[in-house]
């Protein structure tokens, strides 16, 4: 499976540091995620028109081609979205994108129900606003994360040139989910990767939203460099003092440093990527023991007590309830649309 490879790929770069398989933690982050797209539609809607959005499990994605409009999550003031915006919408956020704030909106899926890949014209004979809308699904204990970096609803504003690399991205996606040929999921799931990544990155560029927690650390003159030795090896038995001294500054200075820029303090911070990675670990169907080994652990003892410390359960019980939460989402990507 995905996941197998992926951590394939980050256990030989900790045994080969000297490889040029280690992998930046932006990379493998994204990569465990393994994002494929549920279903694509691109919309023509002409004022006045209003349509609800309820991803339900799943994350949306929306694009605006050609003209102006707004979004409105639930419970928070209306946005505007125009030609060149980018909408990232979590699983489990609610809201409405229409020609004007407090229209009555009908359910997405009335509208664009079954039509993958299709283009569906709605509204009445006013201002007209062209988008793609994309559901796609993704590993949530692999996006953890990159999700608590990231508001209930990223807004983005790209640049005309981006935009517009954005939009003839989301026409092959379109082309590949209507063609159903050999090999199209995996295609879309590579143009998925790159949309998701360009959009991440110009929110995060933005003046509005520096980047923050680890992220900000990877980005930092700094700290950068320490950051990159912590994770081409977790298993390593790190301490602040040679942190301190790698990074050429005094114990102090480096965890006031550290702190101020990551927002947490650097064993800290370690023990939750070691977190992190034993969820994949334990995700992938490894045992307890293997994930202690691979994390830096002395012994599944010793995982158990630093897993139920992070988690609040322990390393079985989690991985019980998340086999218990695929079980329960294995469902139709037809069916998913339902939602919203």
């Amino acid at each position: 499976m995905a996941l197998d490879r992926t951590l394939h790929r980050l256990e030989y770069s900790i045994h080969n540091p000297s490889s040029e398989i280690v992998m930046h933690p932006f990379d493998s982050v994204l990569s465990a995620m393994q994002l494929e797209s549920s279903l694509f539609v691109r919309m023509h809607a002409r004022a006045p028109w209003a349509i609800s959005f309820d991803s339900g499990g799943q994350a949306r994605l929306v694009v605006a081609a050609k003209g102006r409009g707004w979004f409105t999550q639930v419970g928070h003031p209306p946005v505007v979205v125009q030609e060149g915006d980018c909408l990232i919408i979590k699983q489990g956020v609610m809201g409405i994108l229409g020609d004007a704030p407090e229209r009555i909106a009908v359910p997405c899926w009335e509208i664009a129900d079954h039509v993958t890949g299709e283009t569906v014209s709605f509204g009445g004979d006013g201002e007209a606003l062209e988008f793609f809308s994309t559901l796609f699904t993704f590993d949530h204990t692999a996006g953890e994360p990159l999700s608590a970096l990231l508001p209930d609803v990223v807004h983005i504003a790209m640049p005309k040139s981006d935009a517009g690399r954005m939009v003839s991205i989301l026409e092959q996606i379109g082309a590949e989910e209507a063609r159903g040929a050999l090999g199209g999921s995996y295609v879309v799931g590579r143009l998925l990767d790159v949309l998701f990544i360009q959009a991440i990155r110009t929110w995060a560029s933005s003046e509005d939203n520096l980047p923050e927690g680890w992220l900000a650390g990877l980005t930092h003159r700094q700290l950068a460099q320490t950051l990159q030795r912590i994770h081409a090896d977790l298993t390593y038995p790190w301490t602040l003092e040679q942190l301190a001294r790698d990074a050429g500054m005094s114990r102090s200075t480096f965890a006031a440093l550290f702190r101020s820029v990551v927002g947490v303090p650097p064993l800290t911070y370690i023990t939750t990527w070691r977190i992190y990675r034993a969820k994949l670990l334990l995700a992938a169907g490894h045992s307890i023991a293997v994930a202690a080994q691979q994390t830096g652990y002395g012994s599944d003892i010793a995982l158990s007590r630093a897993f139920k410390a992070a988690t609040g359960v322990s390393p079985g019980q989690w991985r019980r309830e998340r086999q218990a939460y695929d079980r329960s989402n294995r469902r139709p990507a037809a069916a998913a649309w339902n939602g919203g």
